[in-house]
């Protein structure tokens, strides 16, 4: 705890040194300060507030269509403190990408939690279990996993082998009934491997909807709700929501990216507040999506500190 303190402390002297080297006014620097020892609330320690739409958070995030030159995009945006929100085309149903991931996620959180899935459980990895893209896995097929291993790989590494072995325990059926249960009508997991064409979808108005309720701590239960947060918020090798914000915010979130879409959705948790942004996007310039996500993100964090 001292070390941690002292780490604390010495972080903070260094960014008062820039500060005032940069010229920095006195509530840049207040915020900087705050930020240094800022600390993810825990899921349910913000209270559940009723969804309104925002004018002001509304026309920030039409500016932002306009990076988009090419392409389709969605967005759905919540600060949490106060429901206001705005959203672009968020019904619109997408290629879900990786975000397919965060239904399996909570299906397998919840089966745990119910006693029925041990965390420990050993899963193998056959051969009908590889895929290509994001991962790590495509070179250990015989090798046997701890559920708790897949879910994290799943998530902080994308890894799409993980996903299609713990969807293989947790079931289809089941996951897109909990994803109806939640209240997200786009979104679908397809059972591939039973012969059903098509891609897995969801919305942003999906996304933004799953993300409050995990910060409110009302996706399946409050410890699931952590849990799920606890995993989304590890590094990613994408965070394209974060890529225009200051160094102190924590972000639980899922990215997702396909060769016609490029997704990133989830809680930016701030000293000044906290907000859920799902933004969407498909047939649009990789470089674009990643701004145009980024910008976002940005002009949401922005509203915050002038609401």
């Amino acid at each position: 705890m001292r070390t941690r303190s002292y780490r604390g402390w010495l972080t903070l002297f260094i960014v008062l040194a820039a500060a005032a080297v940069l010229g920095i006014g006195p509530g840049q620097l207040a915020e900087f300060a705050s930020g240094v020892f800022f600390r993810r609330p825990p899921a349910a320690a913000i209270a559940p507030a009723v969804n309104h739409t925002e004018p002001q958070l509304q026309a920030r995030l039409e500016a932002t269509a306009s990076s988009l030159g090419h392409g389709q995009m969605a967005v759905a945006a919540i600060d949490l403190q106060s429901g206001a929100s705005a959203s672009l085309d968020a019904a619109r149903t997408f290629p879900a990408a990786s975000l397919f991931k965060l239904p399996i996620l909570l299906e397998v959180l919840s089966q745990e939690d119910g006693g029925g899935l041990d965390p420990s459980r050993q899963l193998e990895i056959r051969q009908e279990d590889w895929t290509d893209g994001s991962g790590v896995l495509q070179a250990r097929v015989g090798d046997s996993l701890s559920v708790r291993d897949l879910t994290q790989l799943m998530i902080q590494q994308s890894d799409n082998i993980a996903a299609l072995v713990l969807l293989d325990v947790v079931g289809v059926g089941p996951t897109n009934a909990l994803a109806a249960q939640l209240g997200l009508p786009a979104t679908h997991v397809v059972d591939h491997r039973a012969g059903e064409p098509g891609d897995h979808t969801t919305s942003a108005a999906d996304m933004a909807h799953l993300l409050q309720e995990l910060a409110t701590g009302q996706a399946v239960n409050q410890r699931v709700s952590e849990q799920a947060l606890q995993l989304l918020e590890l590094k990613q090798s994408v965070s394209w929501l974060a890529d225009d914000l200051p160094f102190w915010v924590k972000v639980a979130h899922k990215w997702g990216d396909l060769p016609d879409a490029r997704h990133d959705a989830g809680i930016v948790f701030t000293p000044r507040g906290s907000y859920v942004i799902a933004v969407l996007t498909q047939d649009a310039l990789p470089d674009e999506s990643a701004n145009a996500i980024a910008q976002a993100s940005r002009a949401t964090y922005d509203y915050l500190g002038n609401r």
